[in-house]
């Protein structure tokens, strides 16, 4: 027992290496690479309105993509289906993704370019496949393919610096590619060595395509408005103060997130062990949980503000100056956000997927009533305080949700597995 015990810790600890791993190789070309290069290229004003564009795709992909990843994973904790009703979902989701994108293309940037745009919905959709490609890995817990499958994307966006850098294919169209370069290494990658774009089956619905669907359109309301939210600070400086403002609010909270964002992965390891956990939830199990979860916080906050300073200073030292002031509210209000999200993943192991949605509709409503308002009035302090407190109250409610759905009986039972096997 203890034997069994000891290997679950140790593949756990190696799970995590990798998945962590693969994710900080990824941010880590983006901050220390990509987003510098454009940003030399371009300047701190066009720099804002490429970050407008690109949180227009993280909306699309993180709402699209990660909701059929999610959703994907439920199917094969509740053994219903397979991978063609996802990828009839991902193939009609090419429609919506084409129409958003073309529109965000006319009213940020003003391009109306047949080729951009092609290419603009292009990488969308790309992103879109990318985010949901590594559900391949976590369904067979298998992080070693999943460090390599952010790897290739890294290598992708190495070369696209290269690209920016000597403006291979000119202003309009090189950024672009740049990114694409990248998601589509991981998705050919994902096709060739994985199944789920794969068989007779790759499009044929199963017997259960509408329960399938109907846990898909609740994951991706959910995400979608998550990822609207989270992306709005972008779209919000952008329409109601400036193109700069954009830029000194994302630069502002880079390391917060890049920081935090290590809880993606994480997320990925607690789904995969939690879709064959036995146990029972716990009161217990659950305060620890959130007990760890605070503790992350501000370890995360403490070090976001530390290497802040270190790391604006180097990348970005024109407007070092004018970030400063919002470093520890800024960092320490996406690090709740993030950590509120890894909290929904435990409890949506023991409470239905609509929980998500209910938590995300409130979020947003808090999101409109509070950070809207502040922004239009305070600016940029008025997003960073705003975001602070609506994702203080996000986390409290997550746990509240939590707390009301732990099994009220004997402690007994809420032990995790004795293997992974």
């Amino acid at each position: 027992m203890a034997e069994l015990k000891k290997k679950f810790s140790l593949k756990v600890i190696k799970d995590l290496f990798f998945s962590v791993g693969g994710l900080v190789a990824m941010n880590g070309v983006i901050q220390l690479l990509l987003y510098p290069s454009i940003n030399r290229r371009f300047g701190d004003a066009v720099f804002g309105d490429i970050l407008s564009m690109l949180a227009v795709v993280s909306v699309l992909a993180t709402a699209i993509g990660t909701g059929a990843n999610y959703a994907r994973m439920v199917a094969k904790t509740r053994e219903r289906g397979g991978n063609g009703d996802f990828n009839i979902f991902l193939l009609v989701s090419i429609v919506p993704t084409a129409v958003v994108s073309v529109v965000s293309s006319v009213l940020i940037l003003g391009q109306k370019s047949i080729v951009f745009n092609v290419l603009f919905i292009l990488l969308t959709f790309m992103s879109i496949l990318r985010y949901y490609g590594d559900v391949e890995y976590r369904l067979n817990v298998n992080f070693v393919l999943f460090f390599v499958y952010y790897l290739l994307i890294s290598l992708g966006y190495v070369a696209g610096s290269f690209l920016i850098k000597y403006d291979v294919f000119g202003a309009n169209s090189t950024w672009v590619i740049a990114i694409l370069f990248g998601e589509l290494l991981s998705v050919l990658f994902v096709a060739l060595t994985g199944s789920i774009f794969k068989g007779r089956s790759v499009l044929q619905a199963s017997p259960f395509f509408w329960e399938n669907m109907k846990t898909t359109a609740f994951l991706l309301g959910s995400n979608f408005i998550n990822a609207l939210v989270l992306q709005a600070d972008k779209l919000l400086l952008k329409a109601f103060v400036s193109s700069e403002a954009v830029t000194i609010f994302y630069v502002a909270t880079l390391i917060g997130k890049v920081i935090a964002m290590l809880t993606t992965p994480l997320n990925g390891i607690i789904i995969g062990y939690l879709a064959r956990y036995k146990g029972r939830f716990t009161a217990k199990f659950f305060t620890l949980t959130v007990a760890a979860a605070l503790a992350v916080c501000a370890l995360f906050t403490a070090g976001g503000v530390l290497v802040s300073h270190i790391f604006v200073k180097l990348m970005y030292p024109g407007i070092y100056a004018e970030t400063t002031q919002y470093f520890p509210l800024a960092n320490c209000g996406q690090v709740f956000y993030f950590v509120s999200g890894s909290l929904m993943v435990v409890v949506l192991r023991f409470a239905h997927e609509k929980y998500q949605l209910i938590t995300n509709i409130i979020y947003a409503a808090l999101f409109a009533a509070v950070v809207i308002p502040f922004v239009i009035y305070f600016g940029i302090w008025g997003i960073t305080v705003g975001l602070l407190i609506v994702n203080v109250v996000r986390f409290i409610i997550v746990t509240v949700i939590g707390f009301a759905h732990v099994d009220r009986g004997s402690e007994a039972g809420g032990k995790l597995p004795d293997s992974a096997d």
